[in-house]
């Protein structure tokens, strides 16, 4: 498989040579649960039915999931293997079938995604960087029920200087307007869960709150208020971040007052927005390979 999916364009065969991202051809999976520390629309009160792939197309020198995102960690399934995960979150109490990361796994999820939307009848998220391909995510019209993107930079020099990405902002912006085009607004069912639609989750960095505050003013300029915004405080130093001191500690609160009232101002018909105090290792999940089975 001669891989193009996603805007790295690496163009290797992964049966004989790694891309940037170090996915193998087949599935690498990581970890899989009912993950409770969603949004309340997608936790809901059983969880949501996370299924966390190794590997990723960036390299985030902050990455709270480095063992997985650029590690080593995983464990190499099938397509049947995989359809099988699928079912036992649903046969868990799991509100949805939520994929983190699925990036590097594009080509085979489009094979076998019509299976499993038969099979466990849940909506599907899709739960990405956002540093994709129009046309890669063109192909999931109809198989992902909810988008969940992290749209991260707005700056591009952010992107390469902390996820060694180029031009990030304007191809995740591209990525965005066409998972919007698809599913469009959210839609929530009358147990207050998300059934359907977008919602755009952004990252707040430490010195970093001008480049927030233009992410959210995009978003209102490209998608009107009716968009939902998740904006999320939880960041901690992990990984590389002591080799750059200005993100090397939590937000302060004056940050955390000063974009929160800006996110308040925009007015969005919906989202959500973290508590200061999310910024803790206790919300990132404790990857253990024996719960794959």
């Amino acid at each position: 498989m001669i891989c193009n999916i996603c805007p790295h364009n690496c163009n290797v065969d992964r049966q004989t040579k790694f891309g940037v991202c170090q996915a193998p051809t087949d599935f690498k999976i990581a970890h899989i649960q009912l993950h409770q520390w969603e949004e309340p629309c997608i936790s809901g009160v059983s969880g949501s039915g996370a299924i966390f792939f190794s590997q990723c197309n960036l390299k985030c020198v902050y990455c709270q999931n480095h063992e997985i995102s650029q590690g080593d960690y995983g464990k190499i399934i099938s397509e049947q293997e995989f359809i099988k995960l699928c079912q036992k979150l649903k046969a868990q109490g799991a509100h949805n079938l939520n994929l983190v990361s699925p990036t590097c796994y594009s080509s085979l999820l489009i094979k076998i995604l019509p299976e499993i939307k038969t099979r466990i009848n849940l909506p599907i998220i899709w739960n990405s960087n956002a540093y994709e391909k129009p046309e890669t995510i063109k192909q999931f019209n109809n198989l992902i029920d909810v988008y969940l993107p992290d749209l991260k930079y707005f700056d591009n020099s952010l992107g390469l200087k902390y996820s060694k990405i180029p031009n990030y902002f304007p191809l995740a912006l591209n990525v965005i307007k066409e998972m919007v085009t698809q599913v469009g607004m959210p839609e929530i069912n009358n147990n207050g869960l998300i059934k359907k639609g977008v919602l755009i989750r952004h990252l707040v960095l430490p010195e970093q709150i001008n480049d927030s505050m233009n992410i959210l003013k995009s978003i209102k300029e490209n998608f009107g208020n009716q968009v939902w915004v998740s904006l999320m405080s939880q960041y901690y130093p992990a990984f590389k971040s002591v080799n750059y001191p200005e993100i090397n500690r939590t937000l302060s609160q004056d940050e955390y007052n000063e974009i929160r009232n800006y996110y308040e101002s925009l007015n969005f018909a919906g989202g959500y927005f973290q508590e200061l105090d999310s910024a803790d290792n206790e919300y990132t999940p404790n990857f253990q390979i024996k719960t794959i089975e």
